[in-house]
């Protein structure tokens, strides 16, 4: 069967598509066109995707149709040939990341066999970002992992990329795109076997380059109205079912006939240019140029005509023998309006198209079959106009830079000369066509297109003479005053292996001291692959962890209490006391272990009992583990000599952040061990914590110690710097550092005062779109975006905030958008009630759960009732290795009884399927707990099980994020965070919201201004290239603004423009 099919469209659930876009729009304008089957578009849509299991129902293998095709015309009194129309499911994927450290946008068209396929693929996506905002939806996905995706989701369903020339978003891309295939999808190229040429190519100029000789190129409309279907289109001569148009694409001698084309010229990127100076070049022209703009001096979009002579290695095309055709047209309302001397949309012109359809059947009728005499006796005009179209005897003037090229049939005045003889449309004289003229500047020497940049300044050797000194220090006591982006880890890991390696340490002698368990596991990575099995017995890890490691040398069975045993322990300990009352003495409990004993007077009793029973059961509050330590240290002669003995090298890092326990372990070890701290007394900004500033004062006062500092700063631009120092320079109490900017960027600083918090979040929307040079064409062709591409990513971005509140109307924002983020320090979504049984669960049976967690785990098994949870927490120990066998032994009820028998052989089965396939392990847990293995959070649960693998780690990352989301720095997504969340980490660019008084500085919990300035001076901080801060115009903007110099800051409203009045006067306040 010969058949027509455009297969690449979108819904009305795609931003700037028109509503008519409907299954029912779509099927009426399929027969004016006279096209046999049409592409979906969006199946990843929740909302499109339930329109058509509604609307659809199954054809042919593979294709639908609608389930009423009783539809209205598509205009009034059309009445086209009523040709059977199929439906094929088909989504375009909007993939934005970085590969080879190249932003990448390309975007793939996605097809499926059937429903089921569609809605194991949406799982895997919802899993992976928001396709919810978006009928195309934006994702930070690879589209090599795209492709694989596909495969194992859409068994017989496959991928092709879209529109492969278009400059911003496609594969071949001259703004973010690859060179090859192979670079883009990697050791799955081979599942590749069609491509979708776009509008602005044709195959003429595809078949110049011969990489592309394996490939099937295809041509769709990517329409975003139901009028524009067909404007290009692909000709099939094969049975009409899914499975047999996959393999006519696959090997064109099955079926694929060809394309039908716009001429190439009318695509809206054919040439170079600049839209907004009305510029437009041939390739040859814009090198001349230097791929620069001659009117505004800003580069020039290169076009694909440009872009296919880039890669092209022949003069002239070459097609397989018997290969498929190509035709090229223009909309037949295009040709109907040059005729007329009308628009295309005109009332006049839709009406005679009318006529023309119900005289001939179907738009592509008139293209391909319709003898030219038929067509003659309807139109002279209209039959010329055809002819010269079939015969490639057209008028052609590229577009360029989002604008449309323009084809004409007749030159300029011949309709005139021709009317007498050919009156059928009208005597309105056409409209005289204005001629674009392009701007050229004085010649210029051809140059290569994009000249190399100067080379930069040598800023990756291996150490500064500073960074040296403090490696190289013999010092006993030495500490580091680290500033921003100075290098501390660096500095820091290259000292331990200078110790290693140069001065032959013993490695089980060292012990290096971090805060976070990230911090330890990125500082030992970073030492074993420079130092490698030597630094195997070195210690890297936490206060906590030091200490517990030593305490239970002692005490094996040593059992530590967290905050959620803590609290189950006061309440079997204290059951009269109202639950405010055991929160209260909980606070007090820590209090006593920071050393603010004076403060507990009122609880001691009671802090005493809390004692005796940790000390009964063998057992050590979390809060304590260091007061403990440092208390045997000080009371227990034995222990002391051995942890002297065997700690020679202590190293601290993040030093400003130390409490009164931890600077009293770290001074009562330099008794007899080499001291090696590092901090910045700068970015000192837990003191809500417990933590002091005056002990890295104290101890940089102590007449033996060393006293080093690093300030030159690698990682901020220079303005940047300035204004985070100028800041910085009104606390009293602060480092004596001054810094130093090694980079490159100068650095800019943007301010946005907003009318609203939603405004506010808007905008950072709107200035994430242009910094990523658009995100969509809507962003482009909206001007929200200029398409100029500085190379940022969505991994690039920071957007930061002082409060955890403040992150709504900014989710929402990027949301809507379509933009992935990743929200930090948020209830992680495995700790939503759906999968709260699977988190108890992977810790049970990797040995890593604690009392509360066993008990959790009960709460959420069927069968196990709120009376069998309370017996079972009063009756076995907190400290129990065993906790389901001796749930057994007691007298439960035969229901719970079971259930927990059930759970334990489970744990065993799945302990062992663990050992080969993760993922699928799980499984018959779901099942067990009653829940949904389908559900998206469910999926994204069974995927991050897969990245992980093993069953221990896995546990160890759930256990590390249960309090809150971390930082991932291997998604493909903006970051959102608090201020104190973003230390540590670095951004290319940086948004600061809610610069305003009462948010920051904070003034809700009686906060220390000094250090809110500190937090404010490590948000500016994080920041490489682009410092962008925000407020809201109708509160008090943040005194902290009016410290940074006015020459450095560039105040904008929120559409712009900048501001006539200077910052200093706007800030005149402070």
């Amino acid at each position: 069967m010969k058949f027509l099919a455009d297969l690449h469209i979108h819904s009305p659930f795609s931003r700037a598509t028109s509503k008519e876009s409907n299954l029912t729009g779509l099927f009426a304008w399929a027969r004016v066109k006279g096209i046999h089957l049409i592409g979906t578009g969006d199946f990843t849509h929740p909302g499109w995707f339930q329109h058509l299991k509604e609307n659809l129902i199954p054809a042919e293998p593979g294709f639908y149709r609608l389930r009423n095709e009783n539809v209205p015309p598509a205009f009034n009194q059309v009445a086209p040939e009523a040709i059977d129309v199929r439906f094929v499911l088909t989504a375009e994927i909007s993939s934005i990341y970085k590969r080879h450290d190249r932003v990448r946008k390309v975007h793939n068209i996605l097809f499926a066999p059937d429903f089921a396929a569609v809605e194991k693929m949406n799982r895997r996506l919802a899993a992976i970002g928001n396709i919810e905002s978006d009928g195309r939806p934006i994702l930070g996905l690879d589209s090599r992992n795209l492709l694989e995706i596909a495969l194992e989701e859409m068994p017989g369903g496959f991928l092709v990329p879209a529109h492969i020339w278009t400059p911003w978003f496609s594969l071949f891309g001259s703004k973010s795109g690859f060179d090859s295939i192979e670079e883009c999808f990697g050791d799955l190229s081979d599942h590749i076997f069609a491509l979708e040429t776009g509008l602005s190519s044709d195959p003429d100029m595809n078949r110049l380059v011969s990489a592309l000789d394996r490939f099937t190129l295809i041509s769709n409309s990517d329409c975003h109205s139901p009028g524009k279907l067909g404007r290009e289109l692909n000709r099939f001569d094969c049975d009409f079912d899914f499975f047999t148009m996959r393999e006519a694409l696959k090997d064109p001698g099955k079926g694929f006939a060809g394309t039908m084309e716009f001429f190439p010229e009318e695509g809206k990127y054919h040439l170079d240019g600049h839209r907004k100076c009305n510029v437009s070049m041939e390739p040859r022209e814009t090198k001349k140029h230097r791929g620069i703009c001659p009117v505004c001096g800003k580069p020039l979009t290169i076009g694909v005509s440009h872009r296919v002579l880039d890669l092209a290695d022949r003069d002239a095309p070459v097609y397989p023998a018997n290969g498929p055709s190509f035709k090229s047209l223009i909309p037949l309302p295009e040709v109907i309006g040059e005729i007329m001397g009308k628009g295309p949309a005109t009332k006049g012109v839709l009406e005679m198209y009318q006529k023309t359809i119900n005289r001939f059947g179907s738009e592509f009728n008139i293209f391909l079959h319709t003898p030219v005499e038929e067509i003659c006796r309807f139109s002279p005009l209209l039959a010329e106009a055809v002819d010269r179209i079939r015969t490639n005897r057209v008028i052609r003037q590229g577009g360029f830079d989002g604008e449309f090229g323009v084809i004409h049939t007749f030159a300029e005045g011949e309709i005139n000369r021709l009317r007498g003889q050919a009156s059928l449309f009208t005597d309105t004289p056409p409209a005289k066509r204005k001629k674009r003229e392009v701007k050229n500047a004085p010649p210029a020497d051809i140059l290569p297109l994009f000249p190399p940049l100067p080379p930069a300044e040598n800023t990756t050797r291996s150490h500064n003479p500073e960074q040296q000194t403090a490696i190289d220090s013999t010092a006993n006591r030495i500490l580091v005053s680290a500033g921003p982006g100075t290098g501390k880890t660096h500095t820091l890991v290259s000292r331990l292996v200078h110790l290693l390696q140069v001065e032959n340490a013993v490695a089980a002698r060292i012990f290096a001291i971090t805060f976070t368990n990230r911090a330890a596991n990125e500082m030992k990575e970073r030492l074993m692959s420079r130092a490698g099995g030597q630094a195997d017995q070195v210690f890297v890890g936490t206060f906590h962890r030091f200490c517990l490691e030593w305490l239970r040398q002692d005490t094996s069975e040593l059992t530590v209490i967290g905050e959620e045993d803590r609290a189950m322990l006061l309440k079997k300990l204290f059951p009269a006391k109202p639950a405010k009352e055991k929160k209260k003495l909980s606070s007090s409990i820590t209090d006593f272990f920071l050393g603010a004993e004076a403060d507990n007077q009122d609880n001691q009793e009671e802090i005493d009992h809390y004692l005796d029973e940790l000390e009964q059961l063998k057992a050590v509050d979390l809060e304590a583990v260091i007061p403990v330590f440092v208390q045997r240290l000080k009371t227990d002669e034995d222990f002391s000599r051995r942890v002297r003995v065997r700690v020679a090298y202590l190293f601290v890092d993040e030093f400003q952040d130390v409490n009164r326990s931890q600077y009293e372990l770290v001074t009562l070890l330099a008794g007899s061990a080499k001291i090696f701290a590092i901090g910045d007394p700068n970015q000192a900004i837990y003191g809500f914590r417990g933590s002091d500033l005056h002990f890295f004062l104290q101890f940089a006062a102590d007449a033996d110690t060393h006293c080093l500092s690093l300030s030159r700063n690698y990682r901020s631009g220079a303005a940047i710097l300035e204004a985070a120092t100028a800041v910085i320079e009104h606390n009293q109490v602060k480092g004596d550092t001054r810094l130093a900017a090694q980079n490159r960027e100068i650095g800019d600083i943007t301010l946005f005062p907003a009318a609203s918090g939603k405004a506010e979040a808007e905008n950072v929307v709107k200035q994430i779109e242009k910094i990523l040079g658009g995100i969509s064409s809507f962003s482009i062709n909206s001007g929200r975006s200029q398409g100029d591409d500085a190379g940022f990513s969505f991994r690039d971005i920071g957007v930061l905030y002082r409060l955890g509140r403040q992150a709504g109307d900014l989710a929402e924002a990027l949301s809507r958008r379509g933009i992935p983020f990743q929200m930090i320090g948020v209830r992680p979504f495995f700790m939503e009630k759906e999968l709260r049984g699977l988190y108890f669960w992977t810790l049970a049976a990797a040995d890593r759960a604690t009392f509360s967690d066993s008990l959790n785990l009960c709460r959420e098994v069927p069968g196990i009732g709120p009376t069998s949870v309370a017996l079972l927490e009063n009756r076995i120990a907190q400290t129990s290795r065993n906790f389901f066998s001796d749930a057994l032994a007691l007298p439960l009820p035969v229901k719970a009884s079971l259930a927990i028998q059930s759970v334990i052989e489970h744990i065993h089965r799945f302990q062992q399927d663990a050992q080969t396939d993760l993922p699928r392990a799980f499984l018959p847990v779901f099942n067990l707990l009653g829940a949904d293995p389908h559900s998206a959070p469910a999926r994204r649960f069974i995927e991050l099980a897969g990245a992980f693998g093993s069953l221990v780690s896995f546990a160890l990352h759930l256990a590390e994020n249960a309090r809150a989301t971390i930082y991932d720095d291997r998604a493909e997504a903006v970051s959102l965070m608090t201020l104190h969340g973003a230390k540590g980490l670095e951004f290319p660019v940086v948004f600061i919201t809610g610069l305003e008084e009462g948010l920051l500085p904070c003034r809700s919990m009686d906060c220390d201004i000094e250090e809110e300035r500190r937090l404010f001076f490590v948000g500016m901080t994080r920041a490489k290239a682009k410092l962008i801060l925000s407020y809201v115009r109708q509160n008090n903007p943040s005194p902290f603004l009016s410290e940074i110099p006015t020459h450095l800051l560039q105040t904008m409203d929120i559409e712009g423009a900048k501001r006539r009045k200077s910052t200093a006067k706007q800030l005149k306040l402070f």
